[in-house]
C-alpha cells in the first residue's frame, strides 16, 4: 500500500469532518437581515441581548414569517448539495476502508483494488465539484446592492468550507497518483518467458 494513498486518506477525513462542521454551523453570511445564515439554519440576534440568538431551520416548512422570508430557493438546494456532498464523503469513506483492508491480499484483488481507487477518485471529484457549488451558490446570493461582500460579512464556517474543498482537491490528486502507482504495480508483475535462442 503507498504512503501516497494514506495522505490522501488523511486530507480526505480531515476535509470530510471540516465540512461537517461547517454546514451544521450558522456562521456563513453575517449581515443584518437574518444577522446570521447557515445552510440548515437561519438566526437573528436578541435585541436586548445580543449574545443570544434565535436560529429557525430552513428545510423543515413552518408558518413563521422570519423563514418564510429567508427559506429561498437557492437555500435550500445548498442545503440539498451539503447533504448530499456529506453523505457521498462518508460512504467513501467506508469504500477507503475496504480498499485498505485488501493490501495484502496483492495478487488475488487486483481488479477490485484498481477499481475501488477509481470509485474514490470519481467520488473525491464529485465531491469537490458540489462542495465548490455550495459555497459559491451562498457567496453569490448573498451580495449587497452593489454586488459585493465584504470580509466582515464571511463567517468562519464559510472559510471552512473553502479550506475542506481545498483538502478534498489534494486527497483527489493523491488518490489519482495511487492508482498510476498501482497500475505500474500491477503492470510490473506480470510473469515473463523466456525464448530459447535454438
Amino acid at each position: 500500500m503507498s504512503k501516497v494513498f494514506f495522505v490522501g486518506y488523511f486530507f480526505f477525513v480531515a476535509s470530510t469532518i471540516a465540512f461537517i462542521v461547517a454546514i451544521l454551523t450558522p456562521f456563513w453570511i453575517i449581515k443584518a437581515n437574518p444577522d446570521y445564515r447557515g445552510i440548515f439554519e437561519v438566526c437573528q440576534k436578541n435585541g436586548s441581548r445580543p449574545e443570544i440568538r434565535t436560529c429557525s431551520y430552513i428545510l423543515t416548512y413552518s408558518d413563521d414569517a422570519f423563514v418564510k422570508a429567508n427559506r429561498l430557493d437557492y437555500a435550500i438546494a445548498c442545503a440539498s448539495l451539503s447533504i448530499a456532498a456529506s453523505s457521498l464523503s462518508i460512504l467513501l469513506l467506508i469504500v477507503a476502508g475496504l480498499h485498505m483492508s485488501l493490501k495484502h491480499k496483492v495478487d488475488s484483488n487486483k481488479f477490485l483494488r484498481l477499481r475501488l481507487v477509481e470509485l474514490l477518485i470519481a467520488g473525491t471529484l464529485l465531491i469537490d465539484c458540489l462542495t465548490i457549488v455550495v459555497w459559491v451558490v451562498m457567496l453569490a446570493k448573498n451580495l449587497d446592492a452593489n454586488n459585493v461582500i465584504t470580509r466582515n460579512q464571511i463567517g468562519w464556517s464559510l472559510w471552512l468550507a473553502v479550506s475542506s474543498t481545498g483538502g478534498f482537491l489534494i486527497a483527489l490528486v493523491l488518490f489519482a497518483v495511487h492508482r498510476i502507482d498501482l497500475g505500474a504495480f500491477f503492470g510490473g508483475r506480470k510473469t515473463t518467458y523466456n525464448e530459447s535462442r535454438e
